[in-house]
């Protein structure tokens, strides 16, 4: 046996076990992000909060070579929204909402005895045309699909976008390691409905601090409006309040009843999470939307900063309005991308036909 021959042999051995030595450190660092959603799950995270934490948690797993957009679409696959749109504006409007996918993706999600699916060359398939300007941008080559069922029966389907590969080695990696995620993201998703499930059946209808509709009977009942709404062709103001701490829980009952007092009767108020609450209000016509918002700001801007100081830190409200966001997720997205759009201290902006605007005018004038 030659020396060229032996010198080979071991730097093949020495190849194969730098990879599996990769392949471990792989997997201890996916067991770190399965513990991270375990706990995630166990706080009762908002669900589109939760599946921001997985999209950050990929990325941090493959931080140069992956590009990850997850879809949420109804039963019927025919109202389809990029739930991380700010990581890709050009697929679709100011909130997310995606009018045609590639007809591919359409028919792995319309086929759920497929549990995984690989579209190769998507830069220069004719299918995925429509995508392609936005895909140019990060010399995307391949996407791998998986696409899991929510407790209401709408989808949640995660695209991750890989490169091309310059060696063999690291394109053998990369799919080995994006292999073991993808095994991972259907148990992660799931966890997510079942704790939903759960907490909708335990929870009482109303907070034991702040009085307020706990969020699944704020859900009901706002079900309930909309149908009245669309019955007599009523229009509703849907508000979302954002403070940017977590208030305690002194602060918390104080700024429940500041926000209680800008309702009326039959209006609806509940707290998502400890900076965020949600209201919904009849109104008579349009212009009454920043109304509204003008309301609950003063109400806000007169509350003692020594009794709430999770004021001191900004107070983003954002206002989207029925009939023209027309279900309760729709309003719900179309008011925190409102709200997220608000840059004073303490302001509004109010969503219209994904325009987000202090007043009526401000819209009509562009």
């Amino acid at each position: 046996m030659g020396f060229m021959e032996i010198d080979t042999k071991d730097e093949t051995s020495q190849e194969a076990v730098h990879e599996l030595l990769m392949q471990r450190d792989f997997l201890l660092q996916l067991r770190k992000v399965d513990q991270l959603m375990l706990s995630q799950v166990a706080c009762s995270m908002n669900p589109i909060a939760y599946v921001e934490q997985m999209i950050g948690s990929i990325g941090e797993l493959f931080p140069n070579n992956l590009k990850v957009c997850v879809l949420t679409c109804d039963q019927e696959l025919t109202q389809w929204r990029v739930i991380n749109y700010q990581d890709w504006p050009s697929l679709g409007d100011a909130l997310g909402n995606v009018s045609r996918v590639p007809q591919s993706l359409a028919t792995f999600v319309a086929s759920p005895s497929r549990a995984f699916a690989r579209e190769s060359n998507v830069a220069t398939r004719a299918d995925w045309e429509r995508w392609q300007e936005c895909l140019g941008d990060y010399s995307i080559d391949s996407c791998d699909l998986v696409s899991i069922q929510d407790g209401q029966k709408n989808w949640f389907t995660f695209c991750l976008f890989s490169p091309k590969f310059v060696t063999e080695i690291e394109q053998r990696m990369h799919y080995w390691a994006l292999e073991q995620v993808l095994h991972s993201l259907p148990s992660w998703v799931k966890s997510m409905v079942i704790r939903c499930q759960t907490d909708a059946t335990l929870q009482q209808h109303t907070n034991a601090v702040t009085g307020l509709l706990q969020p699944h009977s704020f859900a009901k009942a706002l079900d309930m409006m909309l149908r009245d709404a669309r019955r007599y062709f009523q229009r509703l103001a849907f508000v979302s309040v954002l403070v940017n701490e977590e208030a305690e829980e002194d602060e918390l009952k104080l700024l429940s009843d500041i926000l209680r007092d800008t309702l009326r009767d039959n209006d609806l108020l509940a707290n998502v999470s400890d900076h965020e609450f949600v209201m919904a209000m009849r109104i008579s016509q349009l212009d009454d939307g920043p109304v509204v918002a003008q309301k609950v700001q003063s109400a806000l801007l007169k509350a003692d900063p020594n009794q709430v100081s999770v004021l001191s830190g900004g107070v983003k409200i954002g206002v989207a309005l029925y009939p023209e966001q027309a279900n309760h997720d729709k309003l719900y997205f179309a008011s925190v991308a409102a709200a997220n759009a608000v840059t004073e201290s303490v302001g509004f902006r109010l969503e219209y036909y994904g325009k987000f605007v202090k007043d009526l005018d401000e819209a009509y004038g562009d």
